[in-house]
């Protein structure tokens, strides 16, 4: 019996990626291919796998069973070849990451960079996104997240808590005198995210109780690089990520301010669903990420800190 390992991994793309173009895109092939593999099958079951309409796919009764066995089948000749791999010292395979976009940019490819020097076999398929996507239904195996949502099924490691410092650079300082409170930030021009601070209340702790103060300013952005970019240059006060600003601190490039009181802390996850047997690739790499985290400290605070 001829092998349809390849037609039957190209249908379960398609349904797992709910067309015929994003099974395509995720499986490196071609439209036509794919579309030539779930004829191929059609044709030596002598029976219709799918309904296709202009809007959507819909299995049939046999597709549906079908695809069971497609999915089981692809992913056992998957991990064979892994089990392999790994008896050899040579993992292999993509794993795919999704993670805050300013969280990205600022160091996941540094991260990368040294993971694949010790596993370069191992591909990473890394996607910028700010929103919360379902792991399973989008095919990512990592997330990494501030919060989390109540999902049963999936796995959260705990990186640390995100923390906020207010910076400014050390021009702007020589011209405009330090906040001593942060009732004082009204005399600031203040670099506002609109994106997570759309009322504009910065929100501090300190031993007195929270508090918190209707900041105002010239300059709103939705990215906090280019928020840093904007304060290094000396356009203002902001409320950066302490992931963002430590470098720039370490630097000389910025100074902080209000050291006396501390922004709420949010944790931050690196979230995979669950698995009964966990491939060694993503192992691999959630082990590296939070070992990565723990030797610096100064990017990411320790859980379970008091916020008072």
């Amino acid at each position: 019996m001829k092998d349809y390992l390849s037609e039957m991994r190209s249908f379960a793309a398609v349904i797992e990626q709910g067309s015929f173009t994003d099974a395509a895109r995720a499986t490196g092939a071609s439209k036509g291919l794919i579309s030539q593999h779930v004829k191929r099958l059609e044709d030596t079951l002598g029976a219709k796998l799918l309904f296709r309409s202009t809007r959507k796919l819909e299995l049939t009764e046999i597709g549906s069973t079908f695809l069971e066995y497609c999915q089981s089948i692809t992913q056992s000749a998957d991990a064979a070849f892994e089990a392999v791999e790994t008896l050899r010292g040579e993992p292999v395979g993509t794993v795919r990451i999704t993670v805050p976009v300013s969280f990205g940019e600022m160091f996941l490819h540094d991260i990368i960079l040294a993971f694949q020097q010790i596993h370069p076999r191992i591909q990473i398929e890394m996607e910028l996104e700010n929103s919360y996507r379902d792991l399973q239904s989008s095919h990512m195996d990592i997330a990494i997240r501030a919060g989390l949502t109540p999902d049963p099924d999936q796995v959260a490691i705990p990186l640390g808590q995100l923390s906020e410092l207010i910076c400014a650079s050390p021009e702007y300082w020589r011209t405009h005198a330090k906040p001593k409170t942060p009732s004082d930030l009204l005399h600031h021009n203040c670099i506002l995210n609109f994106q997570y601070y759309k009322d504009r209340k910065w929100v501090f702790f300190s031993k007195d109780g929270p508090q918190s103060v209707a900041v105002e300013g010239t300059l709103r952005l939705n990215h906090y690089p280019l928020i840093r970019n904007a304060t290094v240059q000396g356009l203002g006060v902001s409320n950066l990520p302490r992931y963002v600003a430590m470098p720039e601190i370490q630097a000389g490039r910025l100074e902080t301010a209000l050291e006396a009181y501390r922004s709420p802390l949010r944790p931050i996850y690196l979230v995979y669903a669950y698995q009964g047997n966990l491939p060694i690739k993503n192992r691999l790499l959630i082990d590296f990420i939070r070992n990565w985290f723990a030797e610096r400290p100064d990017l990411l605070e320790t859980l379970g800190r008091d916020q008072n």
